[in-house]
């Protein structure tokens, strides 16, 4: 009987599939963080580059503080990051030196596995960022083939692909990403091997499948028959949908094929309880199955990336474009050259879709992500571009002005000072001022916060009654302790 290890993407990849992105805050994950700890998984995937900008923009929260609560709440489980390797927070070519501060914070706060996946396979890329990842304290790095479907995307280019990763010594091993939950069990079960054929070190082990068109819970059994012996899932309510495989049955499905899993399900059960109250709490959406939808397979666009910009129309006005806009990116990712449909190029295609359908014209006004996708920031496009595609951002102001890859710290430091932490200067460098403003502002003012600190309060009174009213954001709280003179006077 084979052991089959899971690794839980419930607070990154189910919240960003889910939930725009934006559900989870730092008080849900210390709640479920002790839960989680006790299940078992390989891995719980703690964060992106996208989670800790939303824990500042949408939450004035301290993403550092987020990571360390679940370092700490979480002792005996691995935390995970992904990457893509060339952007960080910001959706255009990040600097080294700031990638470099990124990765060395990364493990500083807790985090020490790292997916790696290019979503361009620019594989030379992926290798340097995992020497990087290596070089300043990460674990274990875990370098990705990213599945798709278009013309170009054939076997022999996934396997091509994966080969160049195996002389790397630090990567640790290889994964399948499929963002958009194209695999199928009969896609899987001849893919893998054919690309374990081409690695002499390293061995793909692990697979990351959305359950978008219904079918991932299938196909991760599949992957399993053929060796794959890692399984991302997720806990409901941030399972199904545009998410991942509900872990619950999941792990019942492994079992009844034969494997192993050796995890804690009333621990899984507990924290998925949590997960849904705090869903019904804050009224955020729950999971269900998909039904299988061969349109999918035309847009490719993953769940996250819908439910993101589901959320951005209806944040102007223009909630009702949304279809149109999905059908629109279906033409624009031709046009590009068939780059793979997933962060950040699924948020280019569907951004420049947006301006196309609310323009009124196709590529009229074309966003600076797109010239920097067809000026070559992120290597070489798998297809022929569309030359008028092409003529019109090589003629904007934008294609001359060459990304600033020579930043340094100590430009950084000139910039914002001297003084700041490691952590803030990060987020100044790459945030917009304001927000990140806005999150220093807000630290010790939270609900949470305010109660901790009258508990502590109320716990070192004085002999006698002890009355505090709290008021904050239109709610009361009237906190009363007695305390006896003997109490009193042996504390």
């Amino acid at each position: 009987m084979k052991d089959v290890q899971l690794v839980d993407v419930s607070l990154r990849d189910g919240n960003q599939s889910l939930w725009g992105a934006t559900g989870v805050t730092t008080r849900m994950v210390r709640g479920v963080a002790p839960l989680l700890d006790r299940v078992g998984y390989r891995t719980v995937e703690i964060a992106s580059s996208t989670m800790l900008a939303t824990a500042v923009r949408y939450h004035r929260e301290d993403p550092w503080e987020r990571l360390r609560t679940a370092r700490d709440l979480m002792p005996n489980t691995q935390l995970g990051f992904l990457t893509t390797g060339k952007r960080f927070i910001t959706f255009y070519r990040t600097p080294d030196a700031i990638f470099e501060l990124a990765f060395r914070l990364l493990a500083r706060n807790g985090v020490t596995r790292l997916w790696v996946i290019d979503p361009m396979h620019d594989m030379d890329g992926a290798k340097r960022t995992a020497a990087l990842a290596k070089r300043v304290g990460f674990e274990e790095v875990v370098g990705g083939v990213c599945y798709t479907t278009s013309p170009v995307h054939t076997d022999d280019y996934f396997a091509d692909k994966v080969a160049e990763l195996d002389d790397c010594p630090e990567i640790d091993s290889v994964y399948l990403k499929d963002p958009a939950g194209l695999l199928t069990p009969e896609r899987v079960s001849h893919l893998v091997p054919t690309l374990q054929a081409r690695l002499d070190r390293l061995r793909v082990d692990e697979i990351h499948s959305h359950t978008t068109t219904g079918i991932s819970p299938l196909t991760v059994l599949a992957a399993a028959d053929v060796g794959v012996d890692t399984i991302h899932c997720a806990l409901p309510p941030l399972a199904n949908g545009g998410s991942h495989p509900p872990g619950p049955r999941l792990v019942k499905n492994l079992h009844a094929r034969g494997y192993r899993t050796h995890v804690d399900v009333e621990a899984m059960a507990d924290a998925s309880a949590y997960l849904m109250r705090q869903a019904r709490i804050k009224g955020l959406p729950i999971g269900t199955p998909n039904e299988y939808d061969e349109e999918y397979y035309r847009h490719t666009i993953p769940g996250g990336v819908q439910s993101t910009t589901r959320r951005q129309l209806a944040e102007i006005g223009k909630a009702d474009l949304f279809d149109a806009v999905i059908e629109e990116s279906v033409q624009v990712r031709e046009d590009l050259g068939w780059p793979i449909v997933m962060t950040p190029f699924a948020q280019y295609i569907v951004t420049q879709a947006t301006l196309n359908v609310i323009g009124g014209e196709r590529y009229r006004q074309l966003s600076d992500e797109v010239v920097d996708l067809l000026r070559g920031d992120f290597g070489p496009l798998p297809g022929p571009v569309d030359q008028d595609l092409m003529d019109r951002a090589m003629a904007t102001s934008r294609a001359t002005q060459a990304p600033d890859q020579d930043i340094t710290i100590e430009d950084l430091r000139r910039r914002f000072g001297h003084t700041l932490s490691d952590e803030e200067l990060l987020l100044r460098a790459v945030m917009p001022a304001n927000q990140v403003d806005a999150m220093i502002a807000a630290r010790g003012t939270g609900r949470a916060s305010t109660l901790a600190t009258a508990l502590a309060g109320m716990a070192g009174a004085r002999p006698g009654r002890t009355t505090i009213d709290l008021t904050q954001d239109g709610t009361s709280l009237t906190l009363t302790r007695d305390v006896p003179a003997d109490q009193g006077a042996a504390s």
